[in-house]
């Protein structure tokens, strides 16, 4: 396992410390996974541990996998590929849809569309999935990038400069989303619903083969939970309203929006895999372009007959 350079020698015997006791350590954000796999009952039965970790975004998750603090985690296909770009050693091997994402706006604010958007300021956290929703629907209104500001925030800061009127709209995802139109009267201006991304659990590349009966077993779990959520929405609300602390209202919002369900299609992941890969390279957001295989193992998942 690599640990950078520059950790206490504290820090770094923590660290060994927790890792080695858990057979894998999984990185999750915001309810991503944990809530939906204790809520489905998918985690009864295991013959390996998990420590789970949690995060406010897949930027600093990232970072983590990349430093070898985790063996897995929950993220987008556009934070993957903002990391990849950067060298990150680590590749999908579940996959489910997300409709989460979405570009919000004020209550009272004059903006109609997409479109008006135009010399306007938008935050959102670079290389994320909401970013990718956002150029994606400015493209189809017929702006460029450069007509509007983008202002790099974490997520909770962005709705808080939404709500304070320091930005015109945020591009986000869930549990965001649902929270700020729930508890602020946001209102959603685009979202997955025409712009589908999809939600990984990746796995560092040293793991894959030190733990590849493990991450299978995990992966297969996360899949029938996803399936068991999309069933589900009440009960798996309430798990999420009691981990994260969220009202009960938000959780079903965000149960509701994001109709998390595995895809197993090759095909398909890919496809969507590459075009956030041109998209970021098209827009200036990574250097060059790479094929998705080089971030999708292949082996977790089916290649359908067209």
């Amino acid at each position: 396992m690599k640990i950078r350079n520059g950790l206490s020698a504290l820090l770094l015997s923590a660290l060994s410390v927790a890792v080695s006791a858990a057979d894998l350590t999984i990185g999750d954000q915001r309810g991503n996974a944990r809530a939906v796999m204790e809520a489905a009952g998918v985690l009864d039965g295991l013959n390996y541990k998990i420590e789970w970790r949690e995060f406010p975004n897949a930027a600093p998750l990232l970072e983590a996998l990349r430093a070898g603090h985790l063996d897995g985690g929950l993220v987008g296909e556009a934070p993957l590929t903002f990391a990849a770009a950067a060298g990150l050693e680590a590749k999908a091997i579940q996959a489910s849809s997300y409709l989460g994402n979405a570009l919000i706006i004020g209550s009272d604010t004059g903006i109609a569309s997409v479109a008006d958007l135009k010399g306007k300021k938008i935050a959102a956290v670079k290389g994320s999935s909401g970013q990718a929703l956002a150029l994606n629907a400015l493209a189809r209104a017929g702006l460029k990038p450069t007509d509007v500001t983008f202002i790099n925030t974490t997520p909770s800061e962005a709705t808080l400069a939404l709500s304070n009127g320091s930005v015109d709209a945020v591009a986000t995802w869930e549990p965001y989303v649902s929270f700020a139109v729930k508890q602020s009267g946001a209102k959603i201006l685009a979202d997955g619903k025409d712009y589908p991304s999809l939600n990984y659990f990746v796995a560092a590349d040293a793991v894959l083969q030190e733990k590849n009966a493990e991450l299978k077993d995990f992966s297969a779990r996360l899949a029938k939970a996803r399936a068991w959520g999309a069933a589900h929405a009440e009960p798996y609300a309430k798990s999420i309203a009691s981990l994260l602390k969220l009202p009960e209202d938000v959780a079903l919002g965000k149960v509701q929006r994001e109709v998390n369900v595995p895809e197993t299609d090759l095909t398909q992941v890919r496809a969507l895999q590459q075009a956030t890969i041109n998209l970021y390279q098209r827009e200036g957001l990574i250097p060059k372009t790479f094929p998705a295989d080089s971030v999708i193992e292949a082996a977790f998942f089916e290649e359908k007959a067209p």
